[in-house]
């Protein structure tokens, strides 16, 4: 089984618009990984699919910059809107996203 489908099958799953967050504990002492996902089923373009991504991990590095409360957990992130939002707008919902990861909620 590899690391994605073990996320995906046992991790805690947290939703905060666009994005849905499987998290599980990085207990093997590999280096933490953080997996972004944009859904070929809703971004036909690689294009598109590939900006959500880079938008997405540039906002991932300035917020893991400001509070490295992540460390031995792995992450995978799904996006679900069926836009492209704006990269304020994306750094905002993951913040949101990675504090409710953060309180466990």
């Amino acid at each position: 089984m590899t690391k994605v489908e073990r996320l995906h099958s046992e991790g805690k799953k947290y939703y905060s618009y666009p994005y849905r967050l499987y998290v599980l504990d990085n207990t093997d002492g590999d280096a933490d990984e953080t997996v972004i996902s944009v859904p070929k089923k809703i971004f036909k373009r690689a294009v598109k699919r590939n900006l959500v991504r880079r938008r997405t991990r540039e906002a991932l590095r300035h917020i893991k910059k400001e509070c490295p409360d992540f460390a031995g957990k792995d992450i995978l992130m799904v996006y679900t809107a069926n836009e492209i939002l704006e990269y304020g707008k994306i750094a905002e919902c993951l913040s949101n996203a990675l504090a409710k990861v953060a309180q466990g909620a």
